[in-house]
């Protein structure tokens, strides 16, 4: 199987299914798939991990990020409820 083909069906499983699900997912497609096409997958899923990571990471790093997520948390100085 191509690496474009295991991608696609990477993206379709995960438009699919979430968490655990996703995992049992992929876990299947695995067991079908030889030795090399394994290999690909694990690469392919590495790859789409580190992706999510780094967008995570740019996320958590833009100015202002941390000043929202404490502004849920309300403002201990008035007391003021958390904010949703």
């Amino acid at each position: 199987m191509s690496r474009s083909e295991l991608e696609r069906r990477v993206d379709e499983l995960a438009a699919r299914h979430e968490g655990a699900d996703f995992a049992d997912a992929v876990r299947r497609l695995s067991e079908e798939l030889d030795e090399d096409d394994r290999e690909v997958l694990k690469a392919i899923l590495l790859t789409k991990a580190r992706a999510f990571e780094d967008a995570m990471d740019e996320r958590f790093e833009a100015k202002g990020w941390i000043r929202r997520q404490l502004g849920r948390l309300g403002d201990p100085r008035d007391g003021g409820p958390p904010r949703r």
